[in-house]
């Protein structure tokens, strides 16, 4: 863990006190605090609470569900498109939201135990969180007139329904295999869609975990099957809200990634490179792709 340090000087100008006042209250971790450190309910109060909806739209909620009905639309076989697994979804529900129409399971899997926690309550119809504004902005994507009243609640326990016959599953990306599958009493330990969204560049150190990670999220994708990859492009740190305990703004940093190296990687864990598929966000620093797993 890395934390900021604030310089004084018998110099400083109102500004430079400013700026201490401003790394003060910001604090920097890495991969591998995220055990300990990671503060899920205020990742979600950041980025997709309603007042953080209305400030900002995440670009996932834009790309997902056109995957979804590209997905939905090209192969008209269920049994081809049955089932899907987000990997390091942490506290979020938004690809069971946006796929609830195209698969019948949906598997939420993160490491952190917070973020579990934060899942099963939402399957339990336990939690307090409203997904309210998200799933306004994913049904203006696909489509359609405005939702009122319970349309909202409807297309909530849809997707509820995908991942109660899926399940909530801790994983590891950095194990050689990431889910004891035998332990959730699940047999299929390969999936027709695989989801991960903004996880490795938070997840890995370095170049080489990067590609080991790559290639154990390949190695899950049934032959011919898709991978949905979110992430963040030449950055190397990110805000993920306001810590509850210590009051400060919490960073955690990025593997620096490019647009090229990811398509690198892709080709050299076994995706089949004429299928790609992209939406870039180059102003944000953000990249959707979607890909097919070899045959």
């Amino acid at each position: 863990m890395a934390t900021t340090k604030c310089c004084y000087s018998k110099s400083r100008t109102k500004d430079d006190v400013d700026e201490e006042k401003k790394e003060e209250d910001v604090i920097v971790f890495t991969a591998d605090d995220y055990k300990t450190e990671f503060d899920a309910e205020a990742y979600l109060k950041f980025y997709y609470s309603e007042e953080a909806m209305e400030t900002g739209t995440r670009l996932s909620l834009f790309a997902l569900p056109m995957f979804a009905h590209i997905i939905k639309d090209s192969i008209p076989d269920l049994k081809k498109r049955c089932t899907l697994i987000d990997i390091g979804a942490g506290p979020t529900v938004y690809s069971a939201l946006c796929f609830r129409d195209v698969v019948e399971k949906i598997y939420l899997t993160d490491y952190v135990d917070q973020s579990l926690n934060i899942l099963n309550n939402w399957k339990s119809k336990t939690s307090e969180f409203d997904w309210k504004s998200v799933i306004r902005i994913i049904k203006r994507t696909e489509g359609g007139v405005p939702l009122v009243g319970k349309e909202f609640d409807r297309i909530e326990e849809k997707a509820r329904d995908c991942v109660r016959k899926g399940g909530i599953l801790k994983v590891d990306v950095h194990q050689d295999e990431i889910c004891n599958w035998k332990e959730y009493g699940i047999e299929e330990s390969q999936f027709d869609i695989l989801v991960s969204v903004f996880c490795l560049e938070s997840a890995c150190s370095n170049y080489d975990e990067y590609k080991k990670c790559l290639q154990r999220l390949a190695d899950i994708i049934k032959p011919g099957g898709k991978m949905i990859l979110g992430s963040v492009i030449e950055d190397n740190v990110y805000n993920s809200g306001v810590n509850s305990k210590s009051g400060k703004s919490t960073i955690f940093t990025l593997l620096h990634l490019t647009q090229e190296f990811i398509k690198e990687c892709l080709e050299s864990v076994g995706m089949n490179m004429n299928t790609y598929k992209e939406y870039l966000l180059t102003s944000e620093g953000v990249l959707f792709l979607m890909i097919s797993k070899n045959e």
